[in-house]
């Protein structure tokens, strides 16, 4: 089972107490489109991890066993202190150079998209990180970082990077000189020039301050309003896409593009480099001229949504504990059916006169995966009867509310309203 699972309510009850607290102080810090989009991304990259995990795992096991200089005992107490501060300035190299480099990018960029900044957002993780990431890890093998070692260090440095997503807590005082906190990180997350490309740190902010890349965040007043998201907004819920997008865009550089060497150096150069034969450098937009992306649907498809994503998260989190008990191909099958209904889930939120063809499309091939379970290895009807108990239902709601008459009210035909 993952240890993720027994985190995974602390974050939501986390979530629900910050949405209460936004609510309270009156602040629209939370919309529930953007949030399910972000979770999104977080039940597709540890569903999907699943699987990419024991690659992970792998390179690093096999490069610590063939590189390691010392063989560093898990029992020391100082391997572990070292691993702590040590993951951490490799984290901010990773990270630093997921902005900096055009492929690199292309993986990290999911957890900029949201144009909110929310605890949701710290869930709001790559699928493909696994690719390169590994890479600026590669040091603690070499010094004999034991795996063990290397991987708890790597989770509780991932959690601890969930709190500083929020915008309610001000800045913390001398903690801000050492630590990353959530004013900090609000810098990161920031698309205005002069926070852009800033914090890079996962716990210490300390190594920004050593590498010149440290920006202290604005009182109010003394800068321009903060716009989060990316410069060249995702403006979509469709969180397959969002895994992809800038990995198509690389591509489509690379086939557009005449010259050979630009094919092949255009995925590891500056990010947001493009030919010169294809396209004019891009211009740093004016991040204040557009409004968030938000298409407006009927509150009944909404809260519709909404319900079925929380069934969906439970599925997740079913998954998550019970993989290791499962064969593998049950778990794909599962990780493939949670990503399509996350996909139709986002598309509700986006294409509510489909709704119809999107939930029944989305129900059927559900069904269809739960009967194949119900099947192997033994016949066990449980499963395909929780499905039908939340489908036909389902269906029927949509059919005698008229969700599937809605229509997309756009921003500006809601003003004119």
């Amino acid at each position: 089972m993952d240890y993720i699972v027994y985190a995974i309510p602390v974050f939501l009850v986390m979530i629900f107490i910050e949405v209460i607290i936004t609510r309270l102080r009156k602040k629209d810090y939370y919309r529930l489109n953007d949030s399910i989009n972000s979770l999104s991304m977080g039940m597709l990259s540890i569903s999907s991890g699943i699987l990419t995990k024991v690659i992970e795992v792998a390179i690093y096991t096999t490069i610590f066993s063939i590189v390691a200089i010392f063989e560093l005992s898990t029992g020391d107490w100082w391997v572990w202190l070292l691993a702590w501060f040590a993951y951490d300035l490799c984290f901010y190299w990773g990270h630093r150079k997921g902005h900096e480099i055009n492929i690199l990018w292309a993986a990290h960029v999911i957890h900029h998209q949201s144009e909110e900044y929310n605890l949701t957002t710290a869930l709001r993780q790559s699928s493909s990180k696994f690719l390169l990431g590994w890479i600026f890890y590669i040091p603690l093998a070499i010094i004999g970082i034991p795996p063990i070692v290397f991987f708890t260090v790597g989770l509780v440095n991932l959690l601890y990077q969930f709190w500083v997503h929020t915008r309610h807590v001000p800045k913390l005082g001398w903690y801000e000189l050492f630590f990353v906190t959530p004013s900090n990180h609000r810098v990161h997350h920031a698309k205005n020039r002069k926070y852009l490309d800033k914090n890079y740190g996962g716990v210490f902010i300390i190594w920004d301050r050593i590498f010149g890349t440290f920006q202290e965040e604005q009182d109010e007043g003394e800068y321009e309003p903060i716009r989060y998201g990316t410069l060249k907004p995702l403006r979509s819920w469709n969180p397959i896409w969002a895994n992809f997008q800038i990995y198509q865009a690389l591509w489509a550089d690379a086939k557009a593009t005449g010259s050979w060497k630009e094919k092949f150096t255009l995925w590891f150069r500056k990010t947001g480099y493009r030919p010169v034969d294809v396209t004019k450098p891009m211009k740093f937009p004016d991040i204040h001229g557009y409004k968030n992306y938000n298409p407006v649907v009927s509150n009944s498809l909404t809260i519709y949504a909404g319900i079925q994503f929380f069934i969906l998260m439970i599925a997740t989190t079913s998954l998550m504990a019970t993989y290791h008990l499962t064969p593998g191909w049950q778990n794909t099958l599962s990780i493939a059916v949670i990503a399509l209904n996350l996909l139709m889930i986002g598309w509700l939120l986006e294409k509510p006169q489909k709704t119809i063809k999107l939930e029944t499309t989305r129900f059927s091939i559900s069904l269809a995966a739960l009967i194949l379970v119900s099947l192997k290895p033994v016949i066990s009807p449980l499963p395909l009867i929780v499905g039908l108990a939340i489908a036909l239902p389902s269906l029927l709601i949509i059919h005698f509310t008229g969700m599937n008459r809605d229509v997309v009210v756009t921003e500006e035909v809601q003003e004119a309203l």
